[in-house]
């Protein structure tokens, strides 16, 4: 019963409000260098917009994480509240191969 209990609070939750919009690791008017984070959908840089689905406390530091819904996808997408930026692990966790991405102002989006 506990393990159950353990289960479900790690399981899908509401995307913060703090990751919603338009965030870039270049300019923000280089769309191939844009995330754009919805409540369940995301888009990286001209792609199209993706399912995902938001874990909570899904990181060694207790952070949460974005993660593609499709199956097979290793990268996820951590807001870091400390510096308010979010990193994209490209190959998952503790793998070489992070995106460091910043706000786009109201502005730009």
């Amino acid at each position: 019963m506990l393990l159950g209990l353990a289960l479900a609070a790690t399981g899908p939750a509401p995307v913060p409000k703090a990751m919603l919009g338009t965030w870039t690791h270049g300019a923000c008017a280089a769309k191939s260098a844009s995330l754009v984070i919805g409540p369940k959908v995301a888009r990286l840089g001209t792609g199209h917009p993706m399912p995902t689905v938001y874990i909570a406390n899904d990181d060694g530091a207790g952070n949460g994480a974005l993660h593609w819904r499709r199956a097979g996808n290793v990268d996820n997408f951590v807001y870091l509240p400390e510096t308010k930026r979010i990193v994209h692990n490209t190959q998952g966790y503790h793998m070489p191969g992070q995106v460091t991405y910043t706000r786009c102002s109201s502005l730009t989006q």
